[in-house]
């Protein structure tokens, strides 16, 4: 049986070696450090996996597609240092969040360069592929990284104006189509295909199962955020909680609590993250899983992954690397850990 931790593993030095070349060695007072502080710190490099995997997949020559795949992770930790920032995060990987360690203003400036780079890189992709392949990676990247930003956009409207008893699951599913189903799975999915030279008649296939794969992929996600290991998870078990991030878990929470206990959910979730107590953020986990917010959560998780895997096998049961895709679809909805 196909371990995918292990096929991350040997993907990942490939895309590293790529992304280096495009790191800053010098700049200004400590510029440098800044800016390659969070790519240094690597996280699992899935998304840049599943272009390698994809491009495969179709028939594509996987060393043209390492580039892009260093692209999409230099998209991920451009993101993640903005996210960081807008939801005052703790810990990213490990580590304090960049904006903890160099303030609001130089963590911000830092994603902005990344975010610079990770074009620059997608730009060379013209020494490498056809001019027509270049352009299509670059208006994929744009689809799916406008998506993410109205997607992050709502999640944080969400938050600011529509009072927690009113949440609905409609809410969730268009917070996490947004940040998770399209960019997370579906984007890296189309990229691979785009390199390997597919029509747009293929790609919407791949909708099929990226979509509810990317679903699946955040609820399990929020999860990890109340039941995952702290060192290995690698963020701030809780953190969801602290921030008052709109989750499947909260909602069937609210939804299933009454009297005074409801009363109590409402305020503390009310509350801002430096409000918060740690016991506070304790006694929500705990109701979570004693009201079955868990369990509710990981039954949809297994839904949206059994979707995924019936449509990929509807559609792509031929690939040379079927198992290596069956895997990757329960590892990222139902197995994964970090």
């Amino acid at each position: 049986m196909i371990d995918f931790k292990q096929v991350l593993a040997e993907k990942k030095p490939m895309i590293w070696k790529e992304i280096q070349k495009y790191l800053p060695a010098e700049g200004p007072y400590n510029f440098a450090d800044v800016v390659n502080e969070y790519p240094r710190r690597q996280g699992k490099y899935g998304r840049g996996v599943l272009i390698l995997l994809s491009c495969e997949a179709f028939g594509g020559d996987v060393s043209k597609a390492v580039r892009t795949a260093a692209a999409m992770q230099m998209s991920e930790d451009w993101l993640l240092i903005h996210d960081d920032f807008e939801d005052n995060s703790d810990e990213r990987r490990n580590k304090p969040a960049l904006h903890k360690i160099y303030g609001n203003e130089i963590a911000v400036n830092a994603g902005d360069a990344l975010h610079l780079l990770m074009w620059k890189v997608l730009i060379d992709n013209r020494k490498i592929l056809d001019e027509k392949t270049t352009f299509r990676v670059l208006n994929e990247f744009s689809r799916f990284l406008d998506i993410t930003a109205r997607g992050q956009h709502f999640e944080m409207s969400i938050i600011e104006k529509k009072p927690l008893e009113d949440l609905e699951y409609e809410d969730y599913e268009n917070i996490i189509h947004g940040k998770a189903a399209e960019y997370t799975i579906n984007g890296p999915l189309r990229l691979g295909a785009i390199i390997a030279g597919q029509s747009d008649e293929v790609l919407k296939k791949i909708d099929e199962v990226g979509i509810p794969l990317g679903k699946g992929f955040q609820i399990r996600d929020d999860l990890l955020n109340i039941i995952g290991e702290g060192s290995v998870y690698g963020k701030e078990i809780g953190g969801d909680i602290f921030e008052g991030k709109r989750t499947i878990l909260l909602i069937h929470l609210i939804e299933n609590t009454k009297g005074e206990e409801h009363k109590k959910v409402i305020k503390i979730m009310s509350k801002k993250r430096e409000e918060k107590t740690a016991e506070e953020v304790q006694y929500i986990i705990d109701l979570m899983k004693k009201k079955g917010s868990v369990k509710f959560a990981e039954k949809k998780a297994e839904e949206f992954a059994e979707l995924a895997k019936n449509n990929f096998n509807k559609h792509f049961s031929k690939i040379p690397n079927k198992e290596v895709f069956e895997t990757a679809i329960d590892f990222f909805a139902t197995k994964r850990k970090v």
